[in-house]
C-alpha cells in the first residue's frame, strides 16, 4: 500500500497497483498529480463516509421493522393467501406511512409538483433505440459495445434462430434469400415507401441527381427502366460515390439512420444479398459497467477496468476477438449530405458509466485504516477520466491505430448511472456527492448527470420524490425486473412463500411497476431530455422470442431497452422503426394515468401451494434455481467473470449477472423460511446442480470440474463456489436487501489468494 497524508493529518492508504496506474496513465494531461487525486478522494471520504453509513443503517432498521410487522401479523393468526395479499398490501402501505417512510398516497392521476430541468443533452439521448450494458473489464466486449452503434442487419438475421429450419451451412443460399425477403418487407413497410407503390425488392440500381434547388435526390430504377423516388424525400440524408457511381446511401427514419451499401455501379445483386450490406444504427447508447456485469474485487481488477474505460474514452483501446482478430474502436462515418456538404455520423455509442451503490465497500483504499465506500472511488476516477480525456482523435499516422472520431460527449457531460438507490433521501445524497466531485475537479455545475435504476421496491414507491431530488441532473430512469423482484421478495419475505420464478413476470407488482415507471417518468418530463428505459433480454440467443416480446417496450412508452449483445441490438432496432415511441409517449401524456396504486405495487406474489403438491415438481424447480446459481457463481468465483452466457437447466443459454443470483437466492431463502424446502433439500439440489454443470462444461479448457472425483464430491460443501451459493441464500434472510456481493467477493478473493 502507498500512503499519503491529508492536510488534516488523516492517512490515506492506496493499493500500489491502483496508485501506480493513476500516476502513470490516468493523471497525465489532467493538470493534477496522483497525490492531489487521492487527497481529493480522502477528503470526499471524510465528508461523505459517515452519511453513507447512516443511510445503510436506515435501510437495516427499516427492513427490521417490516420483518417485525409481518411476524406480528402471523403471530396474531394472519395467513398469507392470494386473497389476503391485496388487503395486506393496503395495510403495509399504511404502516409505511405511519412509520414516516412514505407520504400519504396522492390521488390517482395527480400531477407532479415539479418538472425536470435537466440541460440539453447529447443528440443520442433524443434518439430512441436499443441500449447495451457492457462489462468494462473484458476489453473485447467493451470495444464491441462501443462499436454496436452500427451493425449489419443481414448478419444479425442470418446468424439468429429465426427460421432455423433453413440451415445456414447446408442451405446458405436459401437462408440468405430468407434474410433478403424479410428485410425488404421490413424496409418497405416500416422504413421508407417509394412512388408508384414500388418497394425495395423491385429495384436493380440506385442513383442520386440534383433537383431544381440543387439538392441531391435519391432515385431507384427497376429492371424495365422505371424510375421512382421516395414518397417522403427528406428521409434521404446523404450518400457516397466512387467517381460518378453511387456506392452507398443513407436514410433516416424515426431519428435512426440506415446505411445501404451498393454493389459496383450503384446496383443490387439479388443472387448475393440484394445490398452489399445493410448497416443499421442501433445501440445509440451504451452503459459501461463497473457493477453487476463485472467481478472487481481488488486493485488489480480495478486497474484493468479503469484502463479499459480510459481506452474507450480516448478511443485507443485494442482487444483480441475470440478468433484472434484485433478489435479497435470504429472511426466516425463520413458522407455527403443532400446539400453537397460533407457530413459525419458518429460511429460509436454514447457511453455512460455505471458505478456501484452505497452498500459496496472496498479495501483498495483505506482512510484512517477503514475500508471506504467504493462509489466514492469509482465516481471520482471515472469522472476524471471522462472529463479530462474525452477529446476525440484525428487519427493521424502516428496515433498508434487511434480512429478518427469525435468525443464521447460533445456536450461535455458525464453520464453516471447509479444502481440500487432505495429512497429519495439517498438520491439527494448522491446529488450532493456529485456537486462535491464537480467542485473538487473544477467542473461546471451539472456536469455529472444521474441515471436512476428503478430496481428496488423503495425506489419504486418514492420515484416521483427521487426525480424531484435530482430534477436538474436526471438523464434516464430504467426498470430492472430481476433486481426489482429480488428486492420485493426480501422486503416482504415474511409475508409468505413466494410464487414460482417464471410466474413472477405476470404478478400484479411487476406489471404495475413497469407501468408506474413510465407514467411517473413521463409526468415528470424525463423523456424531454433523456430516456425511459426497459430491462434486459436474458436469453441472448433467443431472437425469435425477443422479436415477439421486446416490441412491447416501445409500445409501452420505453424509448430504450437493454439487449445483451450487438446482434440482438441490431434486430431490436427494427422495433424503433416499426413504432414511433415519441408518438406513443405523446398519447400517454394526453391520456389519464393508469390506475396504479400502492396496493398494486405492494401485493406480494404468494405461492399457490397446489403448484408444489407434486414432490417431483418441487424437486425439479429447486434444482433449476440451484443450477442457475451455481452456473453463474462458478465463472465469477473461479475465473472472475461477472457477466456470462451460461446454459440454464434446460440447456438454453442465458446472459446472467448479479441480478439473476439475487432473485434465485431470495426465492430459495424464502421457501426455506416458510418450510417449502429444507436445508438438506437445498444442499442436495446444489450438489446435483454442480454435477449437471460439470457435464455441460465437459471439454472446456477453462472449466475446472467440481464433482468429477469421489474426493471432490465428499468435500463439495467446502468448495468456494458452493460456499458462495449457500451464503447468498443465507444472506437473503439476514441482510436488509438480499444483495449477493458479500459472498461473491469473499470467495473470489479467497480463490485469488490461493492461486497467488
Amino acid at each position: 500500500m502507498t500512503t499519503i497524508k491529508l492536510a488534516s493529518g488523516t492517512s490515506v492508504e492506496i493499493d500500489d497497483a491502483l496508485y501506480n496506474f493513476v500516476r502513470a496513465e490516468l493523471v497525465p494531461g489532467t493538470g493534477k498529480t496522483v497525490d492531489e487525486v487521492f487527497s481529493i478522494l480522502g477528503d470526499l471520504v471524510l465528508d461523505f463516509g459517515p452519511r453513507n453509513l447512516e443511510l445503510l443503517e436506515t435501510r437495516t432498521s427499516r427492513q427490521a421493522k417490516i420483518d417485525e410487522y409481518y411476524l406480528a401479523k402471523r403471530k396474531a393468526g394472519w395467513e398469507p393467501t392470494l386473497e389476503s395479499a391485496a388487503k395486506d398490501a393496503s395495510e403495509l402501505g399504511q404502516f409505511l406511512v405511519d412509520e414516516g417512510y412514505l407520504d400519504t398516497e396522492p390521488a390517482p392521476g395527480s400531477a407532479t409538483d415539479f418538472s425536470m430541468t435537466t440541460p440539453e443533452l447529447d443528440l443520442e439521448m433524443s434518439q430512441n433505440g436499443p441500449e447495451l450494458v457492457t462489462p468494462v473489464n473484458i476489453a473485447s466486449m467493451a470495444v464491441g459495445g462501443a462499436n454496436a452503434r452500427w451493425g449489419s442487419l443481414y448478419d444479425a438475421y442470418f446468424l439468429s434462430d429465426i427460421n432455423l429450419e433453413i440451415d445456414r451451412e447446408s442451405n446458405r443460399d436459401e437462408r440468405l434469400q430468407m434474410v433478403v425477403d424479410r428485410t425488404n418487407e421490413y424496409l418497405s413497410s416500416d422504413v421508407a415507401q417509394w412512388a408508384n407503390g414500388l418497394g425495395f425488392k423491385d429495384f436493380v440500381s440506385y442513383f442520386v441527381s440534383p433537383d431544381s434547388s440543387g439538392k441531391h435526390v435519391l432515385q431507384a430504377r427497376t429492371s424495365d427502366g422505371t424510375v421512382a423516388g421516395l414518397q417522403h424525400p427528406p428521409k434521404f440524408i446523404g450518400f457516397n460515390q466512387d467517381g460518378d457511381q453511387l456506392t452507398e446511401f443513407f436514410l433516416d427514419d424515426n431519428n435512426l439512420k440506415i446505411q445501404f451499401q451498393l454493389y459496383e455501379g450503384g446496383t443490387v445483386n439479388k443472387e448475393n444479398g440484394q445490398f452489399r450490406d445493410l448497416i443499421v444504427e442501433s445501440a445509440v447508447t451504451n452503459i459501461v459497467d463497473f457493477e453487476d456485469a463485472v467481478a472487481i474485487v481488488d486493485g488489480e481488477d480495478m486497474v484493468q477496468a479503469l484502463r479499459n474505460y480510459l481506452g474507450l474514452i480516448r478511443g485507443d483501446i485494442q482487444a483480441q476477438s475470440s478468433r484472434g482478430a484485433l478489435k479497435t474502436i470504429n472511426s466516425d462515418i463520413d458522407f455527403i449530405g443532400v446539400d453537397g456538404v460533407p457530413q459525419t455520423a458518429k460511429a460509436t455509442s454514447l457511453m455512460s458509466v455505471r458505478n456501484v451503490s452505497l452498500h459496496m465497500y472496498t479495501d483498495m483504499v483505506k482512510v484512517d485504516g477503514h475500508d471506504i465506500s467504493e462509489r466514492i472511488l469509482g465516481v471520482l476516477l471515472t469522472t476524471l477520466i471522462a472529463t479530462a480525456h474525452d477529446k476525440g482523435s484525428t487519427g493521424t499516422s502516428d496515433s498508434g491505430g487511434v480512429p478518427t472520431r469525435g468525443p464521447n460527449s460533445k456536450k461535455g457531460f458525464v453520464y453516471q448511472v447509479t444502481p440500487k438507490l432505495q429512497t429519495a433521501e439517498e438520491v439527494a445524497e448522491q446529488v450532493r456527492f456529485f456537486e462535491a466531485v464537480e467542485a473538487s475537479l473544477g467542473l461546471a455545475r451539472n456536469t455529472i448527470l444521474l441515471g436512476i435504476m428503478n430496481e428496488e421496491l423503495g425506489m419504486t414507491l418514492q420515484l416521483a420524490e427521487s426525480l424531484k431530488a435530482a430534477q436538474s441532473r436526471v438523464f434516464f430512469t430504467n426498470t430492472g425486473f430481476l433486481d426489482r423482484t429480488g428486492s420485493q421478495i426480501r422486503v416482504q419475505t415474511h409475508a409468505g412463500p413466494v410464487d414460482l420464478r417464471d410466474d413472477l413476470t405476470a404478478s400484479v407488482f411487476n406489471t404495475s411497476y413497469e407501468l408506474h415507471n413510465v407514467d411517473v417518468s413521463l409526468r415528470a418530463g424525463v423523456h424531454t431530455q433523456g430516456k425511459i428505459g426497459k430491462g434486459m433480454q436474458v436469453k441472448n440467443r433467443a431472437m425469435v422470442e425477443m422479436m415477439e416480446n421486446k416490441i412491447n417496450h416501445p409500445k409501452s412508452g420505453g424509448n430504450t431497452a437493454w439487449v445483451p449483445a450487438p446482434n440482438p441490438s441490431h434486430l431490436h432496432s427494427m422495433h424503433y422503426h416499426m413504432i414511433d415511441v415519441d408518438q406513443v409517449q405523446r398519447v400517454m401524456e394526453d391520456s389519464p394515468s393508469p390506475d396504479i396504486s400502492r396496493r398494486d405495487l405492494l401485493t406480494f406474489p404468494v405461492l399457490k401451494r397446489e403448484k408444489l403438491t407434486n414432490a417431483a415438481t418441487k424437486e425439479t424447480l429447486l434444482l433449476s434455481y440451484a443450477h442457475s446459481m451455481v452456473a453463474y457463481v462458478e465463472p465469477w468465483v473461479h475465473r472472475g467473470i461477472g457477466c456470462s452466457g451460461v446454459p440454464n437447466f434446460n440447456q438454453v443459454e442465458e446472459m446472467k449477472d448479479r441480478a439473476t443470483e439475487r432473485i434465485d437466492g431470495a426465492i430459495i431463502a424464502n421457501w426455506k423460511l416458510h418450510g417449502v424446502v429444507s436445508q438438506a433439500e437445498i444442499e442436495d439440489a446444489v450438489k446435483k446442480a454442480t454435477e449437471i454443470l460439470d457435464e455441460q462444461n465437459a471439454g472446456q479448457t477453462s472449466y475446472v470440474p467440481m464433482s468429477d472425483t469421489e474426493e471432490k464430491r465428499e468435500g463439495l460443501l467446502q468448495e468456494p463456489v458452493i460456499c458462495a451459493v449457500l451464503q447468498i441464500i443465507d444472506d437473503a434472510l439476514i441482510s436488509p436487501s438480499a444483495y449477493v456481493e458479500p459472498a461473491l467477493f469473499k470467495y473470489r478473493k479467497a480463490v485469488k489468494a490461493a492461486a497467488a
